[in-house]
């Protein structure tokens, strides 16, 4: 770490504690603390945070994946997201409709098995594999999405009173959000960490494609990979090794994003069952509470797509 890096660590350490020490004194504060003794609500938030991680990051890099490494179009890039968010509709609604008879756990537990097979996959799919496997992998991310994140939003709103529900709808939002700039700097981290050490590796195994100069270059502006014209002044043996280099970056990539999808799996089997957190809900209250849950996710479905244009 830089020490400029180190200072706004300490700076951001500093102003969080100072945050929650005005919340906890406030008379109305903008986050009750209170709210993550409820078991379902703090379980919830930690594993929906998780799921951001993944959802901004799946969002953020597929398409950069497709563009510099597999060499698509930009329009073929952005493609690639359309079977993600049909899946992610389609199961969103499928397990709003089995909620109240399978029960918010289940579920949860169910979509971060998939969305975590999903990255696994996606780690391992490799530039000469058929595009085909990459199409119903993105399949199965978007239902493992969309599994889990209606279902995460309607299990904290059945878990607090009537009067908190806007309070915690916003806190499963936010915690989501927080997650994704999180995780797409994370993620970001380690692609440039690992393209600058792919080049260099490359560059001094002694291939005559490519200089030490040249992966410097290419490791710190890579737009070589997205830009078509820059592409076609590249020799097309240069362009594979900078094309393998950025496949191999972009797999850590996915790595990450499946052990800490893995790790919102851990998270999700602390929910609780759902007779044993069902204390201010009757069943009328459940379906007003679905209906809810299910609108906000309408309303923010399209954030992540804005977010990342």
């Amino acid at each position: 770490f830089s020490p400029d890096n180190v200072l706004i660590f300490a700076a951001a350490f500093i102003l969080l504690l100072v945050f929650v020490l005005v919340e906890k004194k406030a008379a109305d504060p903008l986050i009750p603390f209170k709210l993550f003794k409820n078991r379902t609500v703090s379980v919830s938030v930690g594993a929906g945070f998780l799921a951001g991680v993944a959802m901004f990051g799946a969002i953020s890099f597929i398409p950069l994946f497709a563009q510099s490494a597999l060499g698509s179009t930009a329009t073929e890039a952005g493609s690639l997201l359309t079977p993600l968010m049909l899946s992610w509709v389609l199961m969103s609604v499928i397990g709003g409709r089995m909620l109240l008879k399978v029960g918010y756990r289940s579920i949860s537990i169910v979509g971060f098995v998939i969305l975590t097979a999903g990255f696994i996959f996606l780690a391992l799919f490799q530039r000469e594999t058929a595009r085909f496997w990459l199409y119903l992998d993105l399949v199965l991310i978007g239902a493992g999405l969309g599994l889990t994140m209606l279902t995460l939003l309607i299990a904290v709103q059945q878990a607090v009173e009537r009067t908190q529900l806007g309070i915690a709808t916003s806190l499963n939002q936010f915690s989501r959000a927080i997650g994704g700039a999180f995780g797409v700097a994370i993620m970001g981290a380690f692609l440039t960490a690992g393209l600058a050490a792919q080049l260099n590796r490359a560059a001094q195994s002694g291939n005559a494609f490519l200089t030490v100069e040249q992966a410097a270059e290419f490791a710190s502006n890579p737009n070589a990979l997205i830009d078509p014209q820059a592409k076609a002044n590249l020799p097309v043996e240069t362009l594979d090794i900078l094309q393998e280099a950025m496949a191999a970056s972009i797999h850590r990539v996915f790595w990450v994003g499946a052990i800490l999808s893995g790790l919102a799996l851990l998270v999700a089997f602390f929910l609780p069952r759902q007779d044993e957190s069902e204390k201010h809900a009757t069943d009328g209250d459940a379906g007003e509470k679905m209906l809810m849950a299910e609108q906000t996710m309408i309303n923010k479905r399209n954030q992540p797509s804005a977010t990342n244009n």
